[in-house]
Parts: C-alpha cells; structure tokens; sequence
C-alpha cells in the first residue's frame, strides 16, 4: 500500500463516521453527503483531492494545537 493509499483510508474512514443526513458544502462545488465524498475520494477526481486535502489540514491542525497545550501545560 503507498502513502497515498493509506491517506486515502483514512479520509474515507474519517468520512464513514459522518451521520448520514450530514452534508458538506466545497464552495462552488456544491453540496455532498457522505456517500458521495466517499465515491470522490475513492475516484481520486478534483472534489476528493479537496476533501483529503481539507481533512489533512484539519489533522495538522490538532497536532499543533495539541503540541502546543502540551507545552504550554
């Protein structure tokens, strides 16, 4: 499995924990519930390159914020 492979499984399994009447809006792209996420992430095509890249964001961003309150503690 690459690391692209593996990053791809864990948006996906972030994605599968949405409530299922849950939708998500990407800006001009419009509005997707999780089930179409998922199919865009698994295609790989623009919308799921957005939302693995919205997703790594969001996980970089606790590992700051939790580094930083640990240091801070």
């Amino acid at each position: 499995m690459t690391k692209n492979d593996h990053i791809q499984a864990l948006i996906i399994a972030r994605l599968e924990t949405m409530p299922e009447n849950l939708a998500i809006s990407i800006g001009k792209d419009g509005n997707f519930n999780k089930k179409d996420l998922i199919k865009h992430v698994k295609k790989a095509d623009a919308i799921g390159k957005k939302m693995v890249k919205v997703e790594l964001n969001y996980l970089r961003s606790l590992k700051t914020i939790t580094q930083s309150a640990i240091n801070n503690a």
